[in-house]
């Protein structure tokens, strides 16, 4: 920016006095023009009021203020102040001075009229900041009021101040670097604060440019009062170093369109939860959420951030390491100067102990110390959710009251300390019978009780209770002498015999009482009909035993047919009973029941007999590679000897072992999937087929399903359905790619319809069977199919 003309007179004269430059100031001051004073000397223009004897020198005049007379080009004689100032900040011109006029009080216009015919005048002194202009002595040439104020001091005292006096002494060479950077390079900025003459201190932002006033080297500049940006800056450092320096982890993120992204965390973040910020800057912090956990509250969360409002939550995170930690997590909006929402601030307190404390009360609160079971106080509240549940979506569900028979007698006999043994041994066996969603609960000393939730049907129930009965039933063996528990159980159900809990618990104690009456070690239902559901169990249970001794039983073939070739390749074989007086029963009704009594060993080993039997036969008509399946149950699959059995089955028929498959389901081997994997690879190295039936309704692990030794997986008919218009088309195609990658053919099981064979072939399914083919067929017809080359239609 360049200024002219300028409110005060400057000179530029070497040490003998002789003019080198001059401003406009001058030349409207004094009025001679640049020809007038060319070559002229100091004292043709100023008459010093020296006192007597000789005339300082120039150099003697440097930084003493003088008194003299301005002669000006109309004759006037214009009293003055004069200040010689070296040039200090011009290294080119060594022994050069500024001379500074400025007009006695009286004698001229004040400041502020020398500049009001400038076009900038009115902006310089409107500016919202310090303007100066400073010449190569370091003395001020123009400035405004707002420096004026600054320094405290008045107009006629600031000319004849060296500006790095303004500045505290330790400031001042730094200072001076500065303005000197500003002649040599153009321009320099630096932030200073400037002291006034009565101890005012004010911090500026400087910024520093050269210019030109006529011949005569300038810089001018402004100064930004930046006090309060300062205080700011400081407060954010010290609030910056609390938020450094918490106990609790805090995180920043970023909100633009709804995402939020992760721009600092604090080194009690990055303890807790393992990540540095290095890591995690730019992610949302969701990634740490632990998935189907606390679902409600990433809700709340996620609303409250869409809406730009604070949000407190309780709920669980993930650390780096896989450890869940629970957190108390405060989340609050910052906003910008418009009031626009930017940045989220969130604040973690870990109460993962406390959480794990407050759990440990409330499990003393509600369970039984001996036990662990629940006590009466969750035994209600879980019998009372168990009911309304029922109620309201028309599910069945039972209470079981437990007592123990002669439980006085095995205190009286074997000590308190046999009793709590039982009593703790008989617990884990209802626990071990019982689901998760079911309650097991001791409410007294020898007095149990069981929530049975959401069951399927009457029978399902009885099967329940009567396998708790007998899990209660065997033997504990103590110092040597075998105690045998029995237990008398009372069962309600609701809502058929309450709607509330109050009901259904006096209905399960009826029936429990008149289980006592009638002999003990049993159990009745409240309800006639349930009554006449268990006599039905018990007598199938009493009669199942004699039908694998006479015979009873029998084996129908489903055939398998392969897609590719349509052939008929193999055949399940499937039990059923021939009842004398109620006819065929299927496996549905017998089997569980053979499960718990352990007729399934038995009866398992007839079925490979008859199958065995049957290949036999097929391979003497001719059917060589024809493949029989059996299904083989969990008690099968855990005896030791089983393989060794297996063989001599086998050599006795003069079968060989690839013609057999045995079919396990999932559940049985995931159940104990490491002694599962040896009995199977026992049967794998037999030589005989292995398969995994009903797949897909277990839980299977795949890291084990690679690792089991297995031929075969077969979909389950329940993934099949309309696979045309529902969603069990995905899970089908998924198994059947699933069994391809693992090596493994794949059968599906109750195909039906026209479109479920066609979907299978479409998807490289490799077998089927089902009554779209054929329905389970005796040995002979089987023969007979397989014979005359039956085949599957297009």
């Amino acid at each position: 920016m360049n200024l002219s003309p300028m409110p005060l007179a400057v000179f530029v004269v070497d040490a003998a006095g002789k003019l080198s430059s001059w401003n406009k100031a001058c030349e409207k001051l004094a009025g001679y023009s640049v020809a007038d004073i060319n070559g002229g000397t100091l004292d043709s223009i100023i008459e010093f009021d020296d006192p007597p004897g000789p005339a300082p020198t120039i150099a003697q005049r440097a930084d003493i203020e003088t008194e003299g007379i301005l002669k000006c080009a109309d004759g006037r004689r214009l009293a003055v102040r004069v200040l010689v100032a070296e040039q200090s900040f011009d290294p080119d011109q060594p022994g050069t001075f500024s001379v500074i006029v400025i007009p006695r009080p009286g004698q001229a216009q004040p400041r502020y009229a020398l500049i009001q015919d400038l076009p900038v005048a009115e902006f310089i002194d409107a500016l919202p900041c310090v303007f100066y202009v400073i010449d190569q002595s370091g003395h001020l040439l123009l400035w405004n009021h707002q420096l004026e104020d600054a320094l405290e001091m008045s107009s006629e005292e600031m000319p004849t101040s060296d500006v790095q006096f303004f500045f505290d002494e330790v400031d001042r060479p730094a200072i001076l670097a500065k303005i000197l950077s500003a002649f040599e390079d153009g321009g320099s900025s630096h932030e200073a604060e400037l002291v006034g003459k009565n101890g005012k201190r004010t911090t500026f932002l400087f910024h520093c440019a050269r210019t030109s006033l006529g011949s005569l080297a300038a810089v001018v500049g402004t100064g930004l009062d930046i006090t309060a940006r300062k205080h700011a800056e400081h407060g954010l450092r010290v609030r910056e170093r609390a938020i450094y320096s918490s106990i609790n982890a805090i995180v920043i993120t970023h909100c633009e369109e709804g995402e939020h992204r992760i721009e600092y965390v604090n080194p009690a973040f990055e303890q807790l939860t393992g990540y540095e910020l290095a890591e995690i800057k730019g992610r949302d912090p969701r990634f740490m959420r632990v998935e189907n956990c606390d679902t409600h509250e990433h809700q709340r969360i996620s609303a409250a951030l869409k809406r730009k409002e604070s949000v407190r939550s309780v709920l669980r995170n993930r650390r780096k390491n896989g450890e869940i930690f629970w957190n108390d997590l405060r989340i609050d909006p910052v906003a910008n100067v418009d009031g626009e929402v930017t940045h989220f601030v969130g604040v973690i307190n870990d109460i993962t102990e406390a959480r794990h404390y407050e759990r440990r009360l409330h499990h003393m609160a509600h369970h039984d110390p001996l036990t662990g079971l629940a006590n009466r106080t969750l035994l209600h509240e879980r019998l009372k959710t168990a009911v309304d549940f029922a109620v309201k979506n028309k599910t069945l569900g039972a209470l079981a009251f437990l007592d123990l028979d002669n439980f006085k007698h095995i205190n009286d006999n074997f000590g308190h300390d046999a009793g709590d043994l039982v009593l703790r041994e008989v617990a884990g066996r209802l626990r071990e019978n019982m689901r998760d969603d079911d309650t097991v609960a001791r409410v007294g000393g020898d007095e149990f009780v069981l929530v049975i939730c959401n069951q399927p049907s009457h029978d399902r129930i009885a099967d329940l209770v009567e396998r708790a009965r007998r899990s209660v039933n065997a033997p504990i063996t103590w110092d040597g002498h075998e105690i045998r528990p029995g237990a008398s159980i009372g069962v309600s159900v609701f809502p058929d015999d309450g709607d509330s809990a109050e009901k259904v618990m006096r209905a399960a104690d009826a029936a429990m009482y008149h289980a006592k009456t009638l002999g003990k070690n049993n159990f009745q239902f409240y309800s006639a009909r349930l009554n006449q559901i268990v006599h039905e169990h018990l007598m199938l249970e009493a009669n199942l035993g004699r039908a694998i001794r006479e015979h009873e039983l029998v084996l129908g073939y489903q055939p398998k047919v392969d897609l590719k070739t349509g052939k008929v390749v193999g055949a399940e074989a499937l039990v059923r009973w021939k009842h004398p007086v109620e006819g065929t029963i299927l496996p549905d009704r017998f089997i569980p029941v053979a499960e718990e009594t352990g007729l399934i060993v038995p009866m398992g080993e007839w079925v490979i007999d008859e199958a065995c039997g049957a290949l036999k036969a097929l391979r003497a008509l001719g059917a060589e590679d024809f493949i029989i399946s059996v299904n083989l149950s969990a008690r099968q699959l855990r005896q030791r000897d089983f393989a060794e059995r297996l063989a001599h089955t086998l050599e006795r028929h003069g079968v060989e072992p690839r013609s057999l498959e045995l079919e396990v389901t999932e559940s049985q081997l995931m159940d104990q999937p490491n002694d599962a994997m040896e009995a199977l690879a026992q049967l794998k190295a037999l030589g005989v087929r292995l398969s995994i039936d009903d797949f897909g309704t277990g839980y299977s692990s795949l890291s084990y399903l690679q690792k089991f030794p297995v031929d075969f997986i077969k979909i389950d008919r329940s993934f099949l359905g309309d696979v045309v218009h529902d969603g069990h088309a995905v899970i089908t195609r998924a198994i059947i790619a699933l069994g391809h990658n693992l090596k493994m053919r794949v059968i599906a099981e109750g195909v039906e319809t026209r479109e479920q064979l066609a979907f299978l072939r479409d998807h490289d399914c490799d077998q089927m069977q089902g009554f779209y083919f054929s329905p389970a067929l005796s040995q002979e017809t089987l023969q007979e199919m397989v014979c005359s080359g039956a085949r599957l239609q297009d």
